[in-house]
């Protein structure tokens, strides 16, 4: 149970799905919490998200039922205001119920926008929710509203690279390539998220953590439930750019890491690689941010890659066909609030 639960709010204005809290949820598994997570909007990624909820059970249960169709409708996903409505209700109870230490509301702030529910029943639930609950609201264009309500707020800004083709979202020959970089909250988390429905597909993904040292975050201990799904966290942990032993255990570490991710480009053994906080190994110098870029040229075709990690390389980012910018507007860190076990962890 959560001693202490905020609002976090992950917004933009690109309709593009933010993955940020799907990879909450599953650090929160991993760490014996329990999140209900209502989809408001559908996403090509549904059908990996039932799956691998199946899996977290019970510690992990998605509803889609404001979006899915009845067997007396067309093929595909609808929604109507009765169905949004009855959804929200149902995750209002869940929020009081006791059974939830996370309660996720995806693409809560467009159907607001879109006038299906009202805006004062969501900031109503945000005044009264219990205090060991986490209320996690996403989605574009969030009101200015709940905005000044919440605890976090991280904009997530949508840059298409003058690389991408303007059909289909890779370049020609070559798998996708995501930067998620930024200074906001999210980017780990939005990795975990994607890698997690992916694998819910049937599609194997390995995510390799740069700097990060070996320890039972939450994300590894649930990832261990995920048949398609595999983490290997080979860093040393928090570095400083003063620190003396940066040139000696970091650099053989991210080495390391780089190693393995060169024989497992070529293996075929994965449809996705995640490179968790390579950014940060640029940054510092121990890997080559242009040796990066000249790999990610000569990636296999339908590779697919996810870059994370603050200040990404000028040149690394140029190559990428999808470039996600976490922006922080609030951080409750600025109120003396330390990273809880199943959020941060």
């Amino acid at each position: 149970m959560l001693e202490k639960g905020l609002i976090q709010v992950y917004t933009g204005e690109s309709d593009q799905m933010n993955f940020a809290p799907i990879g909450l949820s599953l650090r929160a598994a991993g760490q014996g919490l329990r999140t209900l997570i209502t989809c408001f909007t559908p996403h090509e990624l549904m059908g990996g998200a039932k799956t691998a909820s199946s899996f977290l059970e019970p510690n992990l249960v998605i509803n889609h039922s404001a979006i899915e169709q009845t067997p007396n409708e067309q093929k595909g996903y609808s929604s109507t205001p009765q169905r949004i409505v009855e959804s929200f209700q149902r995750s209002r109870e869940a929020v009081f119920s006791g059974d939830f230490d996370i309660v996720i509301l995806n693409g809560i702030h467009h159907v607001l926008g879109q006038g299906l529910l009202p805006l004062e029943d969501v900031l109503t639930l945000i005044e009264e929710k219990p205090e060991n609950v986490e209320l996690v609201l996403s989605g574009p264009r969030a009101s200015e509203q709940i905005i000044e309500k919440a605890d976090y707020v991280t904009e997530m800004v949508v840059h298409k690279s003058k690389h991408a083709p303007k059909s289909g979202n890779c370049p020609e020959g070559n798998g996708s390539i995501e930067m998620v970089t930024g200074n906001g909250k999210g980017k780990t988390t939005y990795c975990l998220g994607k890698g997690m429905l992916i694998s819910g597909l049937g599609i194997p993904a390995l995510i390799l953590q740069f700097i990060k040292s070996p320890r039972l975050y939450g994300e590894v201990k649930a990832i261990k439930k995920l048949p398609y799904l595999e983490i290997k966290t080979m860093g040393k942990g928090f570095l400083s750019k003063h620190s003396p032993y940066l040139d000696k255990k970091h650099k053989m570490a991210a080495t390391q890491a780089w190693d393995l991710w060169l024989r497992q480009i070529y293996s075929q053994d994965y449809g996705l690689l995640v490179l968790d906080e390579i950014n940060i190994a640029t940054y510092h110098g121990l890997i080559s941010g242009p040796r990066v870029r000249e790999l990610l040229f000569l990636q296999p075709q339908r590779f697919h890659l996810l870059l994370s990690g603050r200040h990404a390389h000028s040149e690394v980012t140029e190559v990428a066909t999808t470039v996600i910018e976490m922006r922080e507007i609030k951080h409750p860190y600025k109120k003396g609030i330390t990273a809880r076990k199943g959020i941060e962890f």
